[in-house]
């Protein structure tokens, strides 16, 4: 008999209730067995060590994901944020869904903490989500410096002209330094001895600090070099300090990840090209092209991006790799970040499909032989690089991956896996959601009890009965197959009853053997 609109959607609430009774269990057993699987605390990230800053964010789903370390230079755009994510406690996250699992809630009022900034001083303001600050002081605050560096207002420490370095400035007697490029000096070595020369952040200094002219690194005498050796004209100091500026210019350019591109603007800049000039012609050389191989896709397509963002995304990819411990000399190479880019997978879409390809598919041999027996063309190239190849989309990718997960779960169980067809996994997928690998395996193994019992009783009525209606029943959530399921074994309960005596009651008990 067909069910009513009510009966069905009754069934269906059932169901569902069932589903998301077993998950929250499922999701409460993985958090009591392991704190890293908890999504509604996330943990305490190490501190940070002066070149990078380090944070757990929340990857995967509610009852499939875990917290990962990551860390980030402290001098890249994402530091802000990433520092406010190292603080750990309770999440955001409730239910069964892993939303709000990367967002701390404040204990005492439930506002939620947005960013963390640092200081020159050193103190720390911390933004919430009201808008609402709080300032955590920095060390040593009970000093009271004053005073802007100047010769006539000279930085003091407590009321003492302050000699030493702070918020990486120099000082001498709390008047401010600088050298021959009106740089800002900052931590000083080396007595400026030609043995010995004096260095400001780790490089040879030039210019005037403490009444004494130095030229790379070495102090001067009037007319004459320190060591009595040679004589140093003006042109001498000049040509010093131009081949120093050079150096420092090129050095400046590594540090921005534009070191191969040195020459090029070296090169612009001695022909007197303009600053105009230079971003209208570098684009178009070889050293441009090789550095920023996805450059030239984004333009053609009207969708440029700056070279800080190419550079910012190139380290986001370089992140997750190492993160997931993957190869970063083939996966990382210039020319994959560059296709990458090219074809603007984010950073946070590109760690979705490291982690489908690593800890879903490629750490579980049973998916991992499923995947592979379903897209025959994965062995050509490997899965990881399958699944990071952007010019498959990422939710074709999500689906292949979790056709699989239901191939394999089903294999587990014992079904064969030419039923297990692609096409009726696929009508599956949208009652499993994202119900674990491990939950999936439990769902197929109860289908394959039904299917047993169900058989032989469709046997006795002289009916015939398929895994696939035991598996849609189950897995499927498919409310009339596992009515029929049902009506079925009340049926052969009550000839039982009726021949023998054999209550319902006795039918649902155990049974000596």
């Amino acid at each position: 008999m067909a069910l009513t609109p009510e009966e069905r959607q009754k069934r269906l609430d059932e169901l569902k209730a069932e589903r998301e009774k077993r998950m929250a269990e499922q999701l409460a057993a993985r958090a009591a067995a392991n704190p890293m699987q908890n999504p509604a605390m996330r943990p305490e990230a190490p501190a940070a060590d002066g070149e990078f800053v380090y944070y757990y964010s929340w990857i995967g789903g509610a009852t499939t994901g875990s917290w990962k370390l990551y860390k980030t230079p402290v001098d890249s755009p994402m530091a802000a944020s990433a520092e406010a994510r190292s603080t750990g406690g309770k999440t955001q996250q409730t239910g069964i869904s892993s939303a709000g699992a990367n967002v701390v809630k404040t204990a005492s009022t439930g506002k939620v903490e947005v960013s963390r900034k640092t200081n020159p001083d050193g103190s720390i303001t911390i933004t919430y989500s009201d808008g609402s600050t709080s300032t955590i002081p920095a060390q040593g605050s009970g000093d009271v410096y004053k005073g802007s560096g100047s010769t006539s207002d000279p930085l003091t420490l407590n009321g003492v002209p302050f000699t030493g370095t702070r918020n990486g400035a120099r000082y001498i007697n709390g008047v401010l330094q600088v050298d021959s490029n009106n740089n800002q000096g900052g931590a000083t070595t080396g007595s400026g001895t030609a043995s010995d020369p004096l260095l400001v952040n780790g490089k040879a200094f030039n210019g005037i600090l403490g009444g004494v002219t130095y030229v790379n690194g070495v102090a001067q005498s009037t007319g004459s070099s320190n060591t009595g050796s040679n004589t140093l004209t003006a042109t001498d100091i000049e040509t010093k300090a131009r081949r120093t500026a050079q150096q420092d210019f090129k050095a400046a350019l590594g540090e921005l990840g534009l070191a191969d591109l040195a020459e090029e603007v070296d090169n612009m800049i001695k022909q007197d090209f303009t600053v105009a000039q230079i971003k209208m012609e570098l684009p178009k050389t070889a050293s441009y092209q090789l550095r920023f191989p996805g450059m030239k896709a984004l333009r053609d397509a009207g969708r440029a991006i700056n070279e800080a963002t190419y550079i910012s995304n190139e380290k986001g990819y370089l992140q997750t790799l190492r993160a997931y411990g993957l190869d970063t000399n083939i996966l990382g190479s210039r020319s994959a970040l560059g296709t990458y880019i090219a074809n603007e997978v984010s950073p946070r879409e590109f760690e979705e499909r490291v982690n489908l390809a690593s800890t879903r598919v490629n750490e579980n041999p049973e998916v991992l032989e499923t995947f592979k027996s379903f897209y025959p063309e994965v062995d050509k190239s490997g899965v990881i690089t399958y699944l990071l190849n952007p010019k498959a989309g990422m939710a074709v990718i999500k689906k292949q991956v979790r056709t699989s997960e239901i191939g394999a779960a089903a294999a587990s169980a014992g079904f064969a896996r030419d039923l297990m067809g692609i096409s009726n996994i696929e009508t599956l997928l949208p009652a499993v959601g994202e119900t674990a690998y491990a939950g999936l395996r439990t769902e197929f193994q109860r289908a394959r009890q039904l299917a047993q019992s169900q058989r032989r009783l469709a046997q006795i009525e002289n009916q015939s009965y398929s895994d696939l209606e035991a598996i849609g029943a189950v897995v499927g959530d498919d409310a009339a197959k596992m009515l029929a399921s049902e009506r079925r074994a009340a049926r052969e309960a009550a000839r039982f009853s009726a021949r023998g005596g054999v209550t319902g009651a006795s039918l649902a008990g155990p049974t000596a053997i």
